[in-house]
């Protein structure tokens, strides 16, 4: 008999208060979409510590955290698989990253993308469900520095944090700008500094022929200007290693990556975004899920493997957030006698700017994908709605759409995923995915 699962993926659960089982139809129509899946994924944005710990200065725009309840809330939806490997994970330090880890194993949520060192980051989760057994291998590009987990050695211990997919960016220009900036480093004397941190070893030289590094940056000539970027190799190498390691024991691969990394537009990911998803693909993962940027990005489907380059937003609750450290006052340039929602209302200089003025932030799709077999059979693409426009504290929290904006939302996903090849055909305001 062959092996069938129904596999659904969200974005980020950036979920800071307890969601009780509401009644309307949006509401329990997309819960029963997901408890439909045998497999049902989202990233776990908040570190459940209940604001216990040491909060971070690099916190990705603010220290998130959330009572351990809410864990409990998402498996109620019909989650049973998660990855908690992203910008926040370190957002209370070592303590409020074990102490989540330890929040999902106590309720067996199944989690991948953190642990007490590299290796263990890096392992792949597995679901046990009457399908079958999936693997999961959850990583991240975005996250601050040092908050990676540091492998073990024999001789000293490793670093909790999350598994990493670091990359390179290289800027391009051409070869009178090359010129000017190598004239402007040598003039400056940041030439004669780089040089000496070679000379002292604390430095690496330059990995490739004709890169210049200067002011922390790296340039590159080409025949037109613009910003590329490459995955870490080692980085690289270890996550396709886990991704093999679980195809050799499972019966579907999923990876998850946390990435915020954008090309020449929010909805376009970075070169080494898509470099990754196809190793990931090459090395045996049947479906890839982005996350991170909080908005939807294309659907390719790489030979025979879906790529969701970023589901976008699923539960977005950061405007209910009651407390902020005082770093996080002075990263948003607030004054620290305000409260924490006015805080939030001056960030978005009432509605008019950041997340609440644009509607991509606040829309999405919950996909059904079936496989038999590992072999990609159908995707569904339901519209999903977060609120858009509506007053606290009702936006945030996700329901599906009605008719007239679902059919915006699955347009615009239909325009994302045009340049990777992938046609949208909408029946009964669901979007069905061509596939070859």
């Amino acid at each position: 008999m062959a092996k069938r699962f129904v596999v659904t993926a969200t974005g980020d659960s950036l979920i800071t208060r307890r969601m009780p089982a509401y009644t309307d139809a949006g509401f329990t129509g997309l819960v029963d979409l997901i408890q439909s899946a045998d497999v049902a994924f989202t990233n776990m944005e908040m570190v459940l510590s209940d604001f216990e710990g040491t909060p971070v200065v690099e916190s990705g725009g603010m220290n998130l955290s959330a009572p351990p309840g809410v864990a409990r809330d998402l498996q109620r939806l019909g989650f049973n698989l998660t990855a908690f490997a992203n910008n926040h994970t370190l957002n209370y330090g070592i303590e409020g990253c074990l102490r989540t880890l330890d929040e999902l194993r106590a309720i067996d949520f199944v989690c991948a993308g953190a642990g007490r060192t590299l290796s263990e980051a890096r392992l792949p989760a597995f679901l046990e469900t009457t399908a079958g057994r999936v693997g999961l291998v959850g990583c991240a590009s975005t996250f601050g520095k040092g908050q990676q987990a540091g492998a073990r050695r024999d001789d000293a211990p490793g670093r909790p944090g999350l598994n990493p997919q670091r990359y390179d960016t290289l800027f391009v220009v051409d070869q009178e700008h090359m010129e000017a900036i190598q004239r402007i480093a040598e003039k400056t004397g940041a030439e004669e500094r780089r040089q000496f941190g070679y000379w002292m070893g604390f430095t690496e030289p330059p990995k490739r022929e004709g890169e210049f590094p200067f002011a922390g940056l790296s340039f590159i000539t080409g025949d037109e200007f613009g910003i590329r970027s490459e995955a870490k190799k080692s980085d690289l190498e270890g996550n396709t290693r886990s991704v093999a390691h679980a195809t050799q024991v499972d019966d579907l691969t999923l990876v998850s990556i946390h990435a915020h990394e954008e090309g020449k537009e929010r909805w376009i990911p970075a070169d080494f975004i898509i470099e990754f998803a196809h190793a990931a693909v090459d090395a045996g993962a049947d479906m890839v899920i982005g996350h991170g940027p909080h908005l939807l990005r294309g659907l390719e489907i790489y030979n025979g493997k879906p790529i969701f380059y970023s589901v976008g937003n699923f539960i977005f609750q950061y405007e209910y957030m009651m407390r902020f450290p005082a770093d996080d006052y002075e990263t948003l340039h607030a004054d620290q006698s305000k409260i924490a929602p006015e805080v939030i209302r001056q960030l978005s200089a009432d509605d008019t700017r950041s997340f609440p003025a644009d509607r991509r932030y606040w829309e999405t799709v919950l996909p059904l994908v079936t496989f038999e077999d590992r072999q990609l059979r159908s995707i569904q693409l339901h519209p999903v709605s977060l609120g858009f426009g509506t007053p606290w504290p009702d936006r945030g929290t996700p329901r599906l759409a009605t008719p007239e904006v679902g059919a915006e939302i699955l347009d615009w996903m239909s325009q994302l995923s045009q340049p990777f090849g992938t046609t949208i055909q909408v029946v009964d305001g669901v979007g069905h995915v061509t596939i070859d």
